[in-house]
């Protein structure tokens, strides 16, 4: 348990990064500058990504949660998914424009619920 607090924090980091470059890549293709997708800008959030999942295994073997008993959780999950998919959607430059900030609304209110249910841990179904 001694590795959980710093864990945490790292996975707390990472997931604000994570955030960010996604809000990043949303602004630079609105603004209409494709260029991110032959920078690092494509491949940074893919490292950073996989260092938050990482992080987030490592404080389910190590912490105390559980996704079934705890329903914040297994929400939060679902919401990844959802935030995921969106985010593809939102950042494919072959889908039309309106496809493409519908799903980048979608994306981010997502984004918002799991931020939401990471800081509150709500008991959802009573």
């Amino acid at each position: 348990m001694e590795f959980y607090l710093p864990v945490k924090h790292w996975h707390m980091a990472f997931a604000y990064l994570s955030a960010t470059l996604f809000m990043l890549r949303l602004a630079l293709d609105v603004a209409g500058k494709p260029g991110w997708r032959n920078s690092k800008w494509r491949r940074l959030p893919h490292i950073n990504d996989t260092l938050l999942l990482t992080m987030a295994f490592t404080l389910l073997a190590i912490g105390p949660w559980q996704p079934f008993a705890h329903q914040w959780l297994g929400f939060k999950i679902l919401l990844l998914i959802g935030y995921i998919l969106f985010g593809i959607m939102a950042l494919k430059p072959t889908l039309s424009a309106v496809v493409r900030s519908v799903t980048a609304i979608l994306a981010l209110l997502q984004l918002a619920g799991i931020f939401y249910l990471a800081m509150f841990k709500p008991t959802l179904f009573a």
